[in-house]
């Protein structure tokens, strides 16, 4: 994704700005933890509301034959 007025950068670039490769990756693996749990944190916060907003509801069951 492009961003108006900013430079895309790639892993062979990074060596420009006086980092390498492998200082780089590290970065990125670390954010992985705190995504991961920011991801599961919203993914049981929708699932919370779903069972609350669906909690009571009637299930409706249909036989062979019936009209739907």
């Amino acid at each position: 994704m492009l961003v108006y007025g900013r430079e895309p950068t790639l892993v062979m670039d990074y060596r420009k700005y006086g980092g390498s490769i492998m200082e780089r990756l590290l970065k990125i693996t670390e954010k992985v933890l705190q995504l991961r749990e920011a991801a599961r944190r919203t993914i049981c916060t929708s699932q919370a509301e779903l069972d609350r907003k669906f909690k009571g509801m009637k299930i409706q069951k249909f036989q062979k034959g019936d009209l739907v």
